[in-house]
């Protein structure tokens, strides 16, 4: 059974709007953790995020993430998955998957005839898949994740 807290509802799909493309500078230098020399702030081209994240418009689809059980992978709650079901699944990606009539997003794990959908939160256990019993789809693997950096919350 998937934690109440942890699914996905259904009007946090989207699909990739491929004819609504702004673009966006993408700025030649590299990002440092040190000073940025001035000389170096020049656009060396528009760039669309789309372009950057979608390699397939008719087989990708934004999902935005409810929960915390996957904050171990940088997928916080409001965070968007780039989620592509062209993409093969492999044991330890990160899928959004279809179990048992909801929807939700974890680590996929395959051990011989054994699905583990493993969470990165330790404050949630994993989901076991029977296959054959459970209802059980992967809708597409996690390609991209666009979030705000995690809020800083400091030390005692």
């Amino acid at each position: 059974m998937i934690d109440k807290i942890d699914p996905i509802p259904p009007e946090n799909i989207t699909r990739v709007d491929a004819t609504s493309r702004p673009l966006l500078p993408l700025y030649s230098f590299v990002v440092q953790a040190g000073f940025a020399s001035p000389a170096e702030s020049h656009i060396e081209r528009r760039l669309n995020l789309q372009d950057l994240c979608v390699n397939d418009t008719d087989c990708t689809y934004f999902v935005k993430a409810v929960g915390e059980s996957m904050i171990g992978d940088y997928i916080f709650p409001s965070s968007i998955l780039v989620v592509d079901s062209s993409v093969a699944v492999e044991s330890g990606s990160v899928i959004v998957a279809w179990v048992n009539g909801e929807c939700c997003v974890k680590r996929f794990v395959r051990q011989g005839k054994i699905i583990m959908l493993e969470s990165s939160n330790e404050k949630y256990l994993p989901i076991y898949v029977h296959i054959g019993r459970d209802q059980f789809r992967v809708l597409g693997v996690v390609t991209f994740i666009v979030s705000k950096p995690p809020r800083y919350v400091r030390p005692c």
